[in-house]
């Protein structure tokens, strides 16, 4: 007796999957699932390869664009610093050549200012040959221009450099290797230029300034003239003062004993009106010398808030259009800061305060020094 199932069943119906068995059909088709997802996992394997090669490209990428961007960062940093460095160089350069009328003596003080400021962290180390001496002069659009050798001698112009073959060298820059640029190598010149100044003292006497704080203006205010006094550069000053009103009381002169023996005078009182003072000073500067000749400058002070008068901004505005520079000190602790320093930036001029009659000293002191010169480059 046969007993296979498929033995009556003609060969062409048994080839046909409909009359096979069905665990046959599972398992083949099973095979089949394993094969169609086994031939599917193997090409993947090469695209995450390429992944990670792409990853590791733009990471190495990434890494240079910081590192560049580090190194520009940098460059601009000690272009700034040694922009700073050269400026007060400069300025002290021409102030002490202004005192001495002495060169040398002028480079040892350049020299020592210009070490002091850092650049890239290292001091700027200049040459005697980094300096140049000659006279500037003011032009007809009010840039000055500057000669070397010119006489008499009024500018120092300094090159500031950190170069190669400077004695400070080159700024190494932290990522060279990977850039391909070790150095940077910048290089600045200023220029300071001692000039002649018409300048008017604006001073509060309200009722706020009665007593010692008078006392800590008037031993400011001979500080600063005492100063000048001592400079060959030829400054006349004025004074004007204020307080709910304003007066005149000494018109642009070069003897200065006039200011000590007006503040002498003045008493104290009464309430504050700083622009009232400005307008007293704006007329004793335009009674001066021709602003072609002279560069004017007006050293506004108060140690209270301004509450009479007109806004003294719209007066700072006025100024500044006559070419007046204003600069600015508040005294105490009651002083109208915000406002003083809107009126400086206006005037073109810088604020200061002082807590103390020793800080106010300062503050006259740090003015009479810098007045004389100017950076013209």
């Amino acid at each position: 007796m046969n007993l296979n199932p498929l033995a009556s069943i003609p060969a062409t119906l048994v080839n046909d999957q409909r009359f096979r068995p069905q665990g046959h059909l599972k398992t083949r088709r099973t095979l089949g699932k394993h094969k169609r997802s086994g031939g599917a996992r193997r090409p993947g394997q090469p695209r995450r390869g390429a992944m990670l090669i792409l990853i590791a490209i733009m990471l190495f990428m990434f890494l240079v664009t910081m590192a560049f961007s580090i190194d520009i960062a940098q460059m601009h940093l000690s272009r700034a610093e040694l922009r700073t460095a050269s400026d007060a160089a400069a300025n002290a350069a021409a102030t002490t050549l202004a005192d001495t009328l002495d060169r040398n003596a002028a480079i040892a003080r350049g020299q020592q200012i210009a070490a002091a400021n850092r650049v890239n962290n290292d001091p700027l180390l200049l040459a005697p040959g980094d300096f140049d001496f000659g006279r500037s002069e003011r032009q007809a659009n009010g840039k000055y221009a500057f000669t070397t050798g010119g006489e008499p001698l009024n500018g120092v112009r300094v090159n500031g450099r950190r170069t190669v073959g400077s004695r400070s060298g080159a700024v190494p820059l932290l990522f060279g290797n990977v850039t391909g640029t070790n150095i940077f190598e910048p290089s600045m010149t200023a220029t300071a230029t001692y000039i002649e100044r018409d300048i008017t003292l604006v001073i509060d006497r309200s009722g706020s300034m009665s007593g010692r704080k008078f006392a800590d203006l008037a031993a400011a205010i001979q500080i600063f003239t005492d100063l000048l006094s001592s400079t060959p550069v030829e400054e006349q000053v004025g004074l004007a003062s204020y307080n709910d009103r304003a007066s005149e009381d000494v018109q642009l002169t070069e003897d200065f004993g006039e200011i000590t023996t007006a503040m002498g005078r003045i008493r104290t009182g009464g309430f504050t009106s700083i622009s009232r003072g400005m307008q007293a000073g704006q007329n004793i500067a335009s009674r001066g010398r021709p602003p072609e000749f002279v560069e004017r400058t007006m050293i506004v002070m108060t140690d209270g808030q301004h509450n009479r008068g007109i806004e003294p901004r719209i007066v700072a505005e006025d100024l500044a259009d006559e070419k007046v520079t204003i600069h600015t000190i508040t005294f105490g602790n009651g002083a109208d800061i915000a406002r003083m320093r809107e009126v400086a930036d206006i005037g073109g001029g810088r604020h200061y305060h002082a807590l103390t009659g020793a800080e106010l000293q300062e503050v006259y002191r740090e003015i009479a020094l810098t007045l004389g010169t100017v950076l013209t480059d």
